[in-house]
């Protein structure tokens, strides 16, 4: 008899013994899980089960009281969501993140003034956007003014603008 050959790919995401208090309420104890790369998953619980606080710590809007994150097999401290943009995490909160004012086109890139992303401009941001829209069928108007649009079509303009960071690990918060 052989043993199994070990998986050469580590998880796309791992929890280990996430612990987080919020004085006397224990929001998480010990959680621990992994999600391979490439699959969906469901985190799905009671109100107050303590799902949006974990998703919070992976994004870095909170920090863990104990425990460790890895992505794709290496450690990683999420202070930020800009940490865990720059480890390749996006997340799509259940109170979208756009100012209603802006286009489409204006929301995706805020933030990403004079990076790496909007170098080549807006023209090169509104091309490699129109191609995520594509590739993903997630097709949106990016000189609409995000207020005009219903809910479904902001929902796709949250989801493109984490892909547009590169994102590889997409949380969808409710």
């Amino acid at each position: 008899m052989t043993a199994p050959l070990p998986n050469p790919d580590p998880p796309a995401l791992e929890l280990r013994a996430i612990d987080k208090r919020f004085g006397a309420v224990h929001a998480n104890r010990a959680i621990s899980f992994a999600v391979a790369k490439g699959s969906v998953h469901g985190l799905v619980g009671e109100n107050g089960a303590g799902k949006s606080t974990l998703m919070n710590i992976v994004y870095g809007f909170h920090r863990a009281d104990a425990g460790e994150i890895l992505v794709n097999g290496r450690a990683v401290e999420i202070t930020s969501p800009q940490a865990a943009i720059a480890a390749g995490i996006g997340m799509v909160h259940q109170h979208f993140m756009l100012v209603e004012n802006f286009t489409v086109l204006a929301n995706v890139v805020l933030g990403v003034e004079g990076g790496r992303l909007l170098a080549g401009g807006l023209a090169a941001a509104r091309s490699e956007l129109e191609r995520l829209a594509r590739d993903y069928g997630l097709e949106v108007p990016l000189d609409t003014v995000v207020s005009e649009l219903p809910v479904g079509l902001q929902q796709r303009v949250e989801i493109l603008k984490a892909l547009y960071r590169r994102a590889e690990i997409l949380i969808l918060d409710e």
